[in-house]
């Protein structure tokens, strides 16, 4: 049977599954027109994984802007290649940070806007071949630097050489690339051996609220398309504007008086109150256009 109903799952995920096994997860419990997820998390950690279903998959793109928060454990002591407790240990040392005060002052300097280069086991691109594939191979590959924004890092607690944090965060941040930076930067080596997504955007963990295991009725988990959207204003079609805005008509002035509104995305709704997509602003042509039909 098809599920054909339209939005997005909030789940967990479990220790040890990769993103991919929850999307085959909830493949074996129903058949999906389309189904993908936002956001990859890796096998060992846990936390907020958005599910896409069948047309909130043209929503994909606006998980890449949101930002996120994670719990993290890092543990002194040793690196090893992929950053993380996946990977081979390649270097140890006695040389541990012992001073709070001296990890909050190199933990100060991650905050803000940084320059940070990705770890070679990860799936970004460079030059057409994903980068853990030069890992890999044993080929030698030049990896850039990003800038990411780093909001905040607050410090959970310190205790035999692991150090808990909490990490506001900008898309694009490794934290992986951080447990290893700083380490360095304190003249020590470690590795992140903990992660949890706990904040996604709009979403937190309370918004996952069933078992991957154990979950049967999906319909009652099933989060609306426009709450990715929380801050958008909204406008209500009437019927004859809903028709247009389904044929992909562009509208004007003399159409909605949105002109506070312009240079934003706007969720459209119809009189029954149902989404129907986005309105966005052309400042070139002085219209607004459909975006991301939903019918």
């Amino acid at each position: 049977m098809i599920f054909n109903k339209n939005g997005l799952f909030i789940v967990n995920k479990p220790i040890n599954w990769t993103s991919n096994d929850v999307i085959r997860k909830l493949k074996s419990l129903h058949k999906f027109n389309k189904i993908g997820h936002a956001g990859t998390l890796d096998p060992l950690a846990t936390g907020i994984l958005p599910i896409l279903i069948n047309k909130a998959t043209k929503y994909f793109d606006y998980f890449l802007k949101l930002n996120k928060t994670y719990l993290a454990e890092i543990t002194f002591g040793y690196s090893t290649n992929t950053f993380d407790l996946e990977g081979d240990i390649i270097e140890k040392t006695d040389v541990l940070p012992k001073n709070l005060l001296d990890i909050q002052k190199k933990i100060n300097l991650f905050e803000g806007l940084i320059e940070q280069k990705p770890p070679i086991y990860s799936a970004l691109k460079k030059n057409g071949k994903k980068l853990y594939e030069y890992a890999r191979n044993n080929e030698k590959v030049i990896i850039d630097s990003r800038k990411v924004f780093v909001e905040n890092i607050e410090i959970i607690k310190w205790e035999n050489y692991k150090l808990l944090v909490k990490i506001d965060c900008s898309s694009g941040f490794y934290v992986r690339s951080f447990a290893n930076d700083l380490a360095k930067s304190l003249n020590s080596l470690g590795v992140l051996s903990k992660l949890s997504r706990i904040k996604y955007g709009p979403y937190s963990l309370e918004d996952s609220n069933f078992d991957i295991n154990e979950i049967e009725n999906l319909e009652n988990f099933l989060l609306p398309i426009d709450s990715i959207l929380k801050n958008n204003k909204s406008y209500i079609f009437d019927k004859d504007l809903e028709e247009r805005f389904f044929n992909g008509e562009v509208f004007s002035d003399k159409n909605i008086s949105v002109d506070i509104l312009k240079n934003t995305e706007l969720k459209i709704y119809n009189i029954k109150e149902e989404f129907i997509g986005l309105l966005i602003y052309d400042p070139i042509k002085s219209f607004w256009k459909p975006k991301n039909i939903i019918k």
